[in-house]
C-alpha cells in the first residue's frame, strides 16, 4: 500500500474491472486495483463510489503499515453525477494537493464530449464545457494518439478501454494529460473517461517536427489549410492548421451540411475513390457554408492516411488540403462550379 500519496482509481466500469491510473502524478497504466489497495481499505473506495460523497476514517492500531493513519476517499463525479474515479489517500497530517483531474463523457454518435472540470487543478478552467467534433483538439498542443482514439470510438466495440497522453495548452503553459476512457455501457456509442494532469512526472511534448513544418508552409501560403476527415461519413476530425476563417464548423450542427448540396455528390464520389485505393483526388470549386449564411469557394485535394487497423480493407481517414479562392455572391449563388477531373 502506497502511503502519503493520492491514488487515482478509475471506476469507469463494473467494480471488478476498476484499476489504478496514477500514484500522485506517476502514471500506472490500468494497474490492478485489488493489488494496489489492500482488501481492508477497498471498502472506503466502494463507499465513496456508491454514495458519491467523500469518506474519511481514522484507522485503528494494527500491524499494518497504515496503522493509526487516516484514510480519505474522494469521488470524482462526471456528467450526470456518475462517479468516474475515486481519489484515495492514506497517511498522517494533512494530505498533499492532489493532481488535477477532469472527468468526461463521449457520445460517439453525436461526437459530443462533455467535461466536468471541478477538480481539474489550478492550471485549468473549472467551468464545465461541451465540445463537438474537432473542437476538442483546438486546445491540444500535441496528441499523437488522436486518430487512433477517434477510430476506436467509431468502431464502437463494447468493453473496450483506451489510454494515452496528450499535451494541453493552458494559461500556465503546456500540461501533460493522462487520458483514460472506457466503453462499458450497453449503449456501445457511450464512453466515459478521466484526464489526469501528470506534468510533474511526464514533461509536456513539444510540437512535432511535422506540425512545425506545416506551420511554416501555412505561413508562406496563407490561402491554404489542412484538415483530417473521416471516410465513413466525411466529417471533420481535426484541423491540422488553423481553421478556415469564417467557415461554419463546430458546435452541434452537422458538418456534413457544410458543402453545398449540389457539391456533395462529387465529394462522396471522391470519398469512394479514396476508399477504393486511389492515392490522391482533387475537387475544384467546392462551395462551403459560412457562419453568416453565405458560401466561400475552395479547391480540395485529399490523400488517404494509413489505417491503424492491421489488414484493413480501406483507409479510415484522409488529409484534405483546402485552397481558398474567390468568394461566392452570397446565399443565392447556386451556379455549379466547373467539373474537374479526378
Amino acid at each position: 500500500m502506497i502511503i502519503g500519496r493520492w491514488l487515482l482509481i478509475e471506476t469507469l466500469g463494473p467494480v471488478g474491472t476498476w484499476s489504478l491510473l496514477a500514484a500522485g502524478s506517476a502514471p500506472r497504466a490500468w494497474k490492478s486495483y485489488r493489488r494496489a489497495v489492500p482488501a481492508r481499505l477497498q471498502r472506503f473506495v466502494t463507499a465513496a463510489h456508491h454514495s458519491g460523497a467523500a469518506v474519511e476514517h481514522q484507522l485503528p492500531p494494527s500491524r499494518h503499515v497504515w496503522s493509526r493513519r487516516r484514510v480519505r476517499a474522494q469521488p470524482l463525479l462526471g456528467p450526470g453525477a456518475r462517479v468516474h474515479a475515486v481519489r484515495l489517500w492514506v497517511g498522517s497530517g494533512a494530505p498533499p494537493p492532489p493532481v488535477g483531474v477532469t472527468t468526461f463523457s463521449i457520445d460517439g454518435r453525436a461526437r459530443r464530449i462533455e467535461a466536468v472540470r471541478d477538480e481539474s487543478g489550478p492550471h485549468c478552467d473549472h467551468r464545465p464545457v461541451v465540445w463537438f467534433g474537432a473542437e476538442v483538439f483546438e486546445a491540444m498542443e500535441r496528441f499523437d494518439g488522436a486518430l487512433e482514439f477517434v477510430a476506436t470510438i467509431a468502431r464502437a466495440e463494447p468493453g473496450v478501454r483506451w489510454l494515452d497522453t496528450a499535451t494541453l495548452r493552458s494559461a500556465a503553459g503546456p500540461r501533460t494529460l493522462l487520458l483514460a476512457a472506457r466503453n462499458p455501457d450497453p449503449d456501445r456509442h457511450h464512453w466515459v473517461g478521466v484526464a489526469a494532469d501528470v506534468t510533474a512526472d511526464i514533461a509536456p511534448q513539444a510540437k512535432s517536427l511535422e506540425s512545425a513544418a506545416l506551420d511554416l508552409l501555412r505561413g508562406t501560403r496563407s490561402n491554404r489549410y489542412l484538415a483530417v476527415v473521416d471516410l465513413a461519413q466525411v466529417r471533420l476530425i481535426r484541423w491540422v492548421t488553423e481553421p478556415v476563417p469564417g467557415l461554419r464548423w463546430g458546435g452541434p450542427a452537422d458538418e456534413r451540411t457544410v458543402p453545398h448540396p449540389q457539391d456533395r455528390p462529387r465529394i462522396l464520389a471522391a470519398r469512394a475513390d479514396l476508399r477504393a485505393g486511389m492515392q490522391r483526388v482533387g475537387l475544384a470549386g467546392v462551395r462551403l457554408a459560412t457562419m453568416e449564411g453565405g458560401w466561400i469557394v475552395a479547391d480540395l485535394e485529399a490523400e488517404p492516411l494509413p489505417s491503424g487497423v492491421p489488414g484493413a480493407l480501406s483507409p479510415e481517414f484522409a488529409v484534405v488540403q483546402v485552397t481558398m479562392h474567390r468568394p461566392s455572391n452570397g446565399p443565392g449563388d447556386h451556379a455549379l462550379p466547373e467539373q474537374p477531373s479526378r
